[in-house]
């Protein structure tokens, strides 16, 4: 019988990370989650200034951080930026593509060329830049994980988000082509799919329609849960598939969706269940 370690836990210590559009919404939290768990994090966003704030608030909890100005979708940025992290950090053993943009909008027949290939740009191509260079890392090392934020809508699709959707279901086999082109290595790549997340990305496209409230209301009652996501919701799922524990998990579409995934409709009471005449915690079921 073969000695059994003990179970190793949730922690990143010696870890080093790498992240894309990290100093906002999801990536921001992202960052800030694994290094809580151990993790030193090189963190990329083409915001100015905002991927070296970061990095302080990194100094501050006593991590190493390293801040990187560019476009994710940009070659010579990425393959910069991670061989800058490799010499100054070590190689990197944990990647993340958080950087992703919407684009303008709009159904296939209104889509403008321009639209489509920047958001392509940035959602799959700086998702397959990140791949490829940690991969490049990783492989000598034979161990890694790779984590690339897909979407509900990548899983699904939504009328009038053409791009986005087809960026986001891109990922999910890019996911999967990369997993098994390392799964020899000892190398993991996932997707993560979050439904509606309250994100400044997304808190930017509702201030621009005048019932913004009233919608993010509305994507709240369709979550089975009864709430839009957090960053920290899907962070959480991030650095669990990224972590020691789930090795054994590589080519997936983790979905983290507030329960929506398991229903076919918006979620509602039926007009055959009323809720205030469900029995009151404790109290006796009525007898048949």
């Amino acid at each position: 019988m073969s000695t059994r370690s003990p179970f190793p836990g949730l922690s990143f210590a010696g870890a080093i990370a790498f992240v894309t559009g990290g100093a906002s919404g999801i990536g921001l939290e992202t960052v800030l989650t694994l290094a809580d768990l151990g993790a030193n994090v090189a963190v990329l966003d083409r915001t100015p200034g905002a991927a070296k704030d970061v990095a302080g608030r990194l100094a501050q909890m006593g991590r190493e951080g390293l801040a990187f100005e560019g476009d994710a979708g940009d070659e010579q940025t990425v393959v910069s930026a991670f061989e800058a992290t490799r010499l100054r950090l070590g190689p990197v053993t944990v990647a993340v593509a958080c950087a992703g943009i919407l684009g303008a909008g709009g159904p296939v027949f209104d889509t403008p060329l321009e639209d489509f290939e920047r958001v392509m740009g940035v959602n799959v191509r700086g998702s397959f830049l990140l791949a490829r260079e940690a991969a490049r890392q990783m492989r000598p090392l034979r161990r890694g994980a790779i984590i690339l934020l897909s979407s509900l809508d990548g899983l699904q699709a939504e009328h009038g988000m053409f791009s986005y959707c087809t960026s986001k279901g891109a990922l999910l086999n890019l996911a999967r082509a990369a997993a098994l082109d390392l799964a020899r290595d000892g190398v993991t790549v996932n997707c993560v799919c979050p439904s509606v997340t309250k994100t400044p990305l997304l808190e930017g496209r509702l201030a621009a329609i005048p019932n913004g409230d009233e919608v993010l209301r509305s994507y709240a009652e369709r979550h089975p849960l009864g709430r839009v996501l957090t960053p920290r919701d899907i962070a959480s799922a991030i650095a669990f598939v990224a972590s020691p524990l789930a090795t054994g998990i590589t080519g997936a579409a983790i979905p983290v969706d507030a329960g929506i995934g398991a229903t076919w409709d918006n979620f509602r009471d039926p007009p055959w269940v009323r809720r205030d005449e469900r029995p009151k915690e404790g109290a006796a079921a009525p007898s048949l």
